[in-house]
């Protein structure tokens, strides 16, 4: 089921492509899908970046726009948004004859940080039920490499003895394809013996051992092992998106130390003395 791009969050030049909704179109069609838990993961995961993406675009406005007022260069390529002429003075501008006051710099870094204060833990909560359905999906996934026998005192016997004979056997390539024959066959009590037990224990070096999970995961759980590939793949760019945002937001946040926002804040306390 195609997902249909995001419209509602419009593509900005000068927010990281990488933080938009549709950056998970990569993986969109695996989640996407009808009855499954990605849908819920997709939902998800497009919600946080979408919060990510937002957040960062408003700031870059309030940022530009601040400079424009301030800045006579960025006045003039900005007057549309004034709507009209523009003239500032002190922290004063006149548009079309009109006073309005210009908000200062302890007012843009108090309102960043008011906005990330209320995007920082809906994103937080958005990952978390990210991370959630990713660790369900994990779980089928071992369920689906394992037989409820081999947990038996027969069962365990069993296991033990099939590792044994694939460790007996002198070539390094014929265990790796003696596992993968029994994968491709549905052989799951020999496969489930390789995998729940180290890989020395069969004679297999660590990545065949790895190799043979994904082949057995691809077999045994084709859906839910190919969402929980997906659901890794958002989560790490939800949590990309969410340290890009906080880095941007940490700039602004660090205003507060600059002689601008100091002497400002002297200036209310001066104003307020003896009140």
């Amino acid at each position: 089921m195609p997902t249909p791009l995001d419209e509602s969050t419009p593509v900005r030049g000068d927010v990281p492509l990488s933080m938009h909704p549709d950056a998970l179109l990569n993986v969109s069609d695996t989640l996407n899908r009808p009855d499954t838990l990605g849908i819920p993961a997709l939902s998800a995961a497009r919600e946080a970046l979408r919060l990510c993406y937002d957040c960062y675009g408003r700031l870059n406005d309030a940022e530009r726009d601040l400079q424009a007022v301030a800045e006579p260069a960025l006045r003039r390529q900005y007057p549309a948004d004034r709507g009209g002429h523009t003239e500032v003075s002190g922290n004063v501008r006149m548009v079309n004859g009109k006073p309005t006051r210009i908000v200062d710099a302890e007012e843009f870094v108090t309102a960043a940080e008011q906005a990330l204060a209320r995007v920082s833990p809906a994103v937080d909560r958005r990952m978390a039920e990210l991370k959630g359905y990713r660790d369900t999906l994990a779980q089928r996934v071992a369920t689906a490499l394992d037989v409820p026998a081999r947990k038996s005192p027969e069962g365990l016997a069993l296991a033990s003895e099939v590792r044994a004979h694939i460790k007996a056997m002198k070539q390094p390539a014929a265990r790796g394809k003696f596992v993968l024959d029994a994968v491709e066959a549905g052989d799951l009590p020999t496969v489930a013996a390789v995998l729940h037990a180290p890989a020395f224990l069969s004679g297999l070096d660590v990545g065949t051992h790895a190799l043979v999970r994904s082949r057995a995961a691809a077999r045994f759980a084709p859906v839910d092992s190919a969402q929980l590939d997906a659901a890794e793949v958002a989560i790490a760019q939800v949590a990309a998106a969410g340290s890009a945002t906080t880095r941007r937001f940490g700039a602004v946040l660090a205003l507060r130390t600059t002689p601008a926002v100091k002497a400002a804040k002297s200036v209310k306390a001066l104003a307020g003395a003896g009140a």
